[in-house]
């Protein structure tokens, strides 16, 4: 059976939430998922029903991303149906939380928060509805050994229908002797700095909070059982093998992690969104076809120019 470390998630529930609405980076790479999921759906975004299985999707924060996207893709949102699973019931109690808040901005989704491990033996799509249209799972797979990494994404796969998308995301292994921390840091700093002249200290203050959750975050993650992280390689494989032969994969937060997005007929994705790479890592084994680059300086200025909702 599937160890999905549900004490773990948990004890961290509310520091995870806190940092994953606050600081941009990840907001982006939830976006970016969300982007890439609705190219893949293709035509069947504007299916008149349509369903949505969010695999342990914590406390709910892809589900505005994925809704923001698909309400740009449909005439109306009237017939979605989206159900977020998770096995940490302190997460799903995050995300019934703020069901109201995203009932009232979208009103004619159906939404649905079920506490239950979607990934544990037995669990069957019916329990969520049926088979689904777009079965998307954000930062689960690199908490896992990887003699189970396969058995994911091929049940991932099978709580999709016969032509639906599967779209997930993982923390990637990190050039020697990186560190997620070293990444990241330089990008912090500069939402630092724009909080402060763009909202004060008390802005300024919140966002230095939500980093010492993600330093706090990081620290947990590195001190606990956790699996070395797989490679974009290895989850490309894990597709092909999972039945997923067409997958196609793309970076994402800042090259720390990669998303990969399957249609379970064999149709390869289209073109997908291409998040910027952190200069750290241009040129790095892995990232050497990258050329965008990320400095605290460049980001600064797009957080000026595109300043994130706090």
């Amino acid at each position: 059976m599937l160890d999905s470390h549900h004490s773990f998630w948990n004890q961290w529930s509310r520091h995870y939430q806190g940092f994953s609405e606050t600081i941009e980076p990840y907001r982006a790479a939830q976006r970016a998922l969300a982007e890439g999921a609705v190219i893949a759906l293709d035509d069947a975004v504007t299916r008149p029903a349509l369903t949505v299985l969010d695999v342990g999707g914590g406390a709910g924060n892809l589900i505005g991303p994925m809704l923001t996207v698909l309400a740009r893709k449909r005439r109306s949102l009237a017939g979605v149906r989206y159900v977020l699973t998770d096995g940490a019931k302190d997460m799903t109690t995050l995300a019934e939380a703020r069901l109201a808040s995203l009932r009232s901005a979208f009103p004619e989704v159906d939404l649905t928060v079920l506490h239950a491990d979607t990934l544990a033996d037995g669990f069957e799509a019916t329990r969520a509805g049926g088979p689904a249209d777009l079965v998307v799972s954000s930062w689960n797979i690199e908490y896992y050994p990887s003699d189970l990494r396969l058995e994911i994404i091929r049940r991932l796969a099978h709580l999709a229908g016969p032509s639906g998308v599967v779209a997930f995301s993982s923390l990637v292994q990190l050039p020697q002797p990186l560190t997620l921390r070293e990444v990241l840091m330089p990008l912090g700093q500069a939402q630092v700095l724009q909080a402060l002249l763009t909202g004060g200290l008390g802005r300024m203050r919140k966002v230095i909070a939500s980093l010492r959750q993600i330093a706090d975050f990081g620290a947990a993650v590195s001190a606990g059982d956790f699996p070395e992280k797989p490679t974009r390689d290895e989850l490309r494989q894990l597709a092909a093998q999972a039945g997923l032969p067409s997958a196609s994969t793309e970076y994402q937060l800042f090259g720390t992690s990669v998303m990969v997005f399957a249609r379970k007929d064999g149709t390869r994705p289209g073109p997908l969104p291409r998040p910027a790479i952190s200069s750290m890592l241009i040129g790095r084994p892995g990232y050497e076809g990258h050329s965008e680059i990320v400095t605290f300086g460049s980001y600064f200025r797009e957080l000026l120019r595109n300043p994130p909702a706090i």
